[in-house]
């Protein structure tokens, strides 16, 4: 196997590969190619992790996710948000734990023996999610899932899917977690004037 043998149709794929750097060019070009064969059945179904916060269940997407694990002892930290539970060492890995109900404009609550860390990433950094309980791992058809309603409870729902007799609500987690979090509704209006969505 000749690492530099020219493809017999002269292209890759219809990717041009740069000279300097064939390897990466070759690469991109089966990163291209292997997206043209999805399948539109694949595109069009969604997996989330559901959890609960008080009654309400609500959703991420699962490939948003990186563990769900036990809350294990919380470190405080002076001076946090109030939003900012504190950190955890999650194998040598330190992340700032997030209380969810805050950033969503809820009161917060003490943990319990079902509460659990959703440990999400969110523009390219880790951060645990405390939420009352996990619910589910859901396989939704992307149509299924319609925009939010108007006067929505919570600021950052990109939107809602029935689901048997439940309303599962689909959370942005770069809105939540890139707004002010934590002062309700007089906070959600502010971030809309400010331009912050």
């Amino acid at each position: 196997m000749s690492s530099d043998r020219e493809p017999t149709d002269g292209n890759t794929g219809g990717f041009a590969v740069e000279e300097g750097e064939p390897l990466l060019a070759f690469a991109d070009a089966l990163l291209c190619a292997g997206q043209g064969d999805v399948s539109p059945a694949a595109v069009e179904i969604q997996q989330v992790v559901t959890f609960f916060l008080r009654d309400d269940e609500l959703g991420v997407p699962i490939l948003r996710c990186r563990e769900i694990v036990r809350v294990p002892t919380i470190t405080r930290i002076p001076e946090a948000p109030a939003y900012v539970r504190g950190v955890v060492n999650l194998r040598g890995r330190i992340v700032p734990v997030v209380d969810t109900r805050m950033c969503l404009g809820l009161e917060s609550a003490p943990t319990t023996a079902r509460s659990r860390l959703i440990v999400v990433d969110v523009a390219g950094r880790s951060f645990a999610l405390l939420v009352d309980r996990v619910a589910r791992i859901l396989k939704l058809p992307v149509s299924d899932v319609a925009p939010p309603p108007e006067g929505a409870t919570f600021s950052a729902i990109a939107g809602v899917a029935r689901v048997g007799d439940a309303l599962v609500k689909m959370i942005d987690l770069d809105r939540m977690l890139r707004a002010r979090p934590g002062a309700g509704e007089a906070n959600r209006e502010a971030s809309r004037e400010d331009g912050i969505s």
